[in-house]
């Protein structure tokens, strides 16, 4: 019967916001929480009708004590649900009305008091009485005359926190029946709860609000409005009070969390790790929500919402957790401590996950005032897009003067801080970019401008599509024998017009020594021949930091407009490997797919989780040589 309320609300849900989609920007309640409010209440109602309907009758026709015990089928307690509806579209009412007649915010907060207050009233089982375990002989606390204001104010709680989301179309609804569904399942997992309404209700918000999530993601119009979410608030803080909170002292703080966290993550955190760094923040930084902060810089609605649904599930498996570590088996000292750390550990990482994810959204702004270069984790990063970087080197070319380009990433900033050398070539580049997912999030986590990856092989391909046009002139150097040739070979094929006047491959030192040759001269002969073939653009493919300092060492020498070192990229471009699917670069995980088509990488990706933890404790703890610029 819980499975018909869910289905029903889902398919209600569904039919009430393609109805609700001609009427939506005209003047009057919002459609789309019409619908919703209708999605949720019928299927609620018509269950409980029919259940009172089918108990009456058996009990007719019971004539033995057996026959008597086995009738009600339905627990007794869903017949005070009638009255929780009519509760619920009273507060919806009384709240649109307020809403129309522009009458003062405060006079909601009254509206759902009342009803908390009639809620009471109808069913003692809304009293928050508590219990530190669910064994029978378990202590209860007892509320004594607090139990009718506190079961008020919790009520009065949640139905203001949803609300509170209102300005979010998609989240309200995804957020209400997530806890919804969370609700569900501790009363039907666990056996928490005193009657069936809860479950009823709870399924009939959840199927209405995940279906209406669902929906609202690819219609931005779509809008409950803040009288429904604040009446489906009224009706899921009196669910939480019957199925759970009456039950377990540690049902009611995870909920607390769980209902508090999803609305409470749009203070910033800034606060938070400024009282770290031993400083102050305005009232105004305190104030400035998430979505306000995405919104603000370019991030899709769409993004918005499924970041935000993102953190309530997983807020909703903090507390389902919570609540199975408590009811599996009796707790004792030990076993709250290690949990209590485990979930706080859990929490923690995954506030970080979710606030890193939000930070990389971010975009640039409209005419947004960048500086050429920024400090950040010891080395300096030009902070531009792939189209500046290709007009910046095609400006290079123009001058015709020496120019070295960095591509940097997360191995380039550990290897600058053991390599003072490797630093000082850096500083002197005349452009380095930000190559690589994980120094962007870096970056992003510090609020520093960067905003999109410019990576070498993506930039060797721009430079050849440029070729096209301008006839540049190009030489590859580096990788196994046989590879640059070869991507000479099938990039010249790609882009006619790009010229490649040379290519050598990467073992010229190992050559130069079977000769007799010291390494410096054998890069001085190397330099000699690419001067020879003068091309416009030298791509350089030994890997950090051997190609920056070959290149740094023979600038002058080779006499070529721009230099720049791309790594592998040419194992890329020769057939070699292939690149990661789209999606992967998407999501930052190139650097992953690279150990996964060869393995033998496994060992040089240890900068990764070292590169992450310099990010963090600089974005914590600050750092003198990076910059915080918002």
């Amino acid at each position: 019967m819980i499975f018909t309320v869910f289905l029903t609300s889902a398919i209600l849900g569904v039919l009430g916001f393609a109805l609700s989609g001609p009427l939506r920007g005209k003047n009057g309640p919002r459609p789309d929480g019409v619908a919703f409010i209708i999605a949720v209440l019928l299927p609620l109602v018509v269950v409980w009708w029919f259940a009172q309907v089918g108990m009456g009758s058996r009990f007719e026709g019971a004539t033995s004590p057996d026959a008597i015990t086995y009738a009600p089928s339905v627990p007794p307690e869903l017949s005070e649900g009638w009255k929780f509806a009519l509760l619920t579209l009273g507060v919806y009412a009384l709240s649109a009305l307020r809403g129309v007649g522009r009458l003062p915010a405060w006079i909601a907060d009254v509206i759902v008091l009342a009803g908390a207050y009639l809620a009471v009233k109808t069913s003692p089982d809304v009293l928050l009485s508590l219990r530190t375990s669910m064994q029978d002989d378990a202590p209860t606390l007892d509320l004594g005359p607090l139990a009718t204001p506190l079961s008020m104010l919790w009520i009065w709680s949640v139905a203001r926190l949803c609300a509170s989301l209102a300005r979010l179309p998609a989240v309200a609804p995804g957020y209400i029946g997530m806890v919804a569904g969370l609700i569900l399942f501790l009363v039907g997992g666990f056996g928490a709860g005193t009657g069936q309404f809860a479950a009823f209700a709870c399924a009939a918000l959840c199927g209405a609000g995940l279906v209406t999530f669902a929906l609202a993601l690819k219609r931005p119009d779509a809008n409950l409005g803040w009288s429904a979410t604040l009446a489906s608030g009224f009706l899921l803080g009196v669910s939480s009070a019957l199925g759970v909170l009456n039950i377990t002292l540690p049902a009611i703080i995870c909920l607390a969390i769980l209902a508090l966290g999803l609305p409470l993550l749009n203070v910033s955190v800034v606060s938070v790790r400024a009282k770290l760094r031993g400083k102050n923040v305005e009232w105004d930084q305190q104030m400035f929500r998430l979505d306000e902060a995405l919104a603000f810089r370019g991030v899709p609605p769409r993004k918005i919402a499924t970041l935000y649904f993102g953190m309530g599930l997983w807020g909703c498996w903090l507390a389902y957790l919570a609540a199975r570590w408590f009811f599996i088996q009796p707790p004792s000292a030990v076993w709250l401590v290690f949990h209590a750390l485990l979930w706080i550990a859990f929490f923690v990482c995954g506030g970080f996950i979710f606030f890193s994810l939000a930070r990389v959204q971010m975009r640039r702004r409209e005419g947004e005032d960048i500086p050429e270069r920024l400090e950040a984790f010891g080395i300096e990063i030009s902070p531009v897009s792939m189209t500046e970087a290709l007009d910046k080197i095609e400006d290079f070319i123009q001058e015709g003067t020496p120019h070295h380009v960095v591509t940097s990433d997360a191995n380039a900033v550990l290897t600058s801080r053991s390599d003072p050398e490797y630093t000082g070539i850096i500083r002197r580049a005349a452009l380095i970019t930000p190559d690589g997912f994980g120094l962007v999030w870096g970056a992003r986590l510090l609020g520093l401008p960067i905003y999109e990856r410019v990576t070498g092989v993506d930039m060797v391909t721009g430079i050849c599509e440029r070729a096209m046009k301008g006839n540049y002139r190009l030489y590859i150097l580096g990788s196994e024998e046989g590879v640059a040739s070869t991507a000479a070979r099938n990039l010249a094929q790609k882009y006619p017009g790009a010229d490649f006047v040379g290519t050598h491959h990467g073992f010229w030192r190992r050559d130069g020594k079977a000769q007799g040759l010291t390494v410096e001269q054998a890069d001085s002969l190397m330099a000699d021949e690419i001067r020879r073939a003068t091309p416009d653009v030298l791509f350089v493919a030994m890997g950090i930091p051997s190609q920056e300092k070959f290149i740094a060492a023979q600038l002058e020498r080779m006499n070529v407009p721009v230099c720049i070192g791309v790594g592998g990229s040419f194992d890329v471009y020769s057939g070699k490997f292939n690149r990661a699917p789209l999606t992967v670069q998407r999501l930052g995980m190139e650097w992953l797919y690279r150990v996964w088509i060869d393995p033998s990488r496994w060992k040089r990706m240890g900068y990764v989780p070292k590169f992450m933890l310099v990010a963090v404790k600089t974005w914590i703890m600050g750092d003198k040589k990076a910059a915080d610029v918002y």
